[in-house]
């Protein structure tokens, strides 16, 4: 039995996976800081180990995330993630096969081992808080110079304003909920404000239509940029048919028709990265590059 866990910006999901498939999963709110989801961890692996032999643990982590040695740098949607080397403090205290990856990785390790892939050279887009992204090539991740590649949240746009700001930043529901609190004083959840642009209610619809335009601008410049295969959308979103169809049509508009590309959701959308975070696991260990 192995353990895995998906670090996100809102919340910490956990599952108990066995034979290539998840037994139990759960969820809950994000810590607040990086002592408390120590003790989060702590609390879970010490829970489950009272009534299931845990054969290891696999960690999905948001950030740039060095897999040989736990640590994890940059920015990303957990502040703190950065601060200490959790992973590695879980491998002593513990005595456990431990193995750690960064999400958006994860999410495409899920589709190329337990998936439908069909195609050699993939570019995944993560759509949740913010945007990640992998680039695979024949079933492997591209890592690039400093374990950056394949980052498009970082991508550079320039924003209604006229500046520039990040593709997360600009193409993500939650943000677009931080605009409507902002500019409108609509304080609803992002569930409401997607069903109110489907139902073309304004200002629900402008403000999401443009969100889906720079969605179709950091494809459009994946497509040239990477000229991958095939694009996966990945994130909970992704199993929303009608978010991954509008996607599509703003695609199908203006210059953005310049580009065929084959555009799919990952198989377990919003597990893609528990089944990540197990399949690295398992690679790792049979490649004997577990944290040391």
């Amino acid at each position: 039995m192995y353990l895995v866990f998906d670090i996100g910006g809102s919340s910490n999901k956990y599952a108990l996976i066995e034979k290539d498939k998840i037994v139990e999963k759960f969820s809950s709110k994000q810590e607040k800081n990086m002592e408390d989801l120590l003790k989060f961890f702590e609390d879970k692996i010490n829970f489950f180990a009272k009534s299931h032999k845990i054969d290891g643990i696999g960690f999905s982590s948001p950030g740039t995330v060095d897999s040989s040695t736990g640590n994890i740098y940059g920015k990303s949607a957990v502040e703190f993630i950065t601060e200490y080397n959790f992973a590695l403090e879980i491998k002593n205290k513990f005595n456990l096969q431990v193995a750690i990856e960064n999400d958006a990785n994860c999410a495409a390790l899920a589709e190329i081992f337990y998936g439908k892939v069909d195609k050699n050279y993939l570019a995944f887009l993560i759509i949740g808080s913010g945007i990640g992204g992998s680039i695979t090539k024949n079933g492997k991740i591209i890592k690039g110079n400093s374990l950056e590649a394949g980052e498009f949240g970082y991508m550079l746009l320039k924003n209604e304003d006229g500046n520039f700001d990040n593709f997360s930043k600009l193409a993500t529901l939650p943000n677009i909920r931080r605009k409507m609190i902002k500019k409108y004083g609509i304080d609803e959840s992002t569930y409401l404000i997607f069903d109110k642009y489907m139902q073309k209610k304004e200002p629900y619809f402008t403000e999401v239509d443009q969100m889906f335009t720079y969605l179709a601008m950091g494809i459009y410049n994946i497509f040239y940029t990477v000229n991958p295969e095939k694009i996966y959308l990945g994130g909970a979103i992704s199993s929303d048919e009608r978010f991954v169809r509008e996607i599509k049509n703003k695609l199908n508009t203006g210059i953005f028709r310049s580009i065929d590309i084959d555009i799919s959701p990952v198989s377990f959308f919003n597990d893609n990265n528990l089944y990540g975070a197990y399949a690295n696991l398992k690679q790792s260990i049979k490649e004997k590059r577990l944290l040391k």
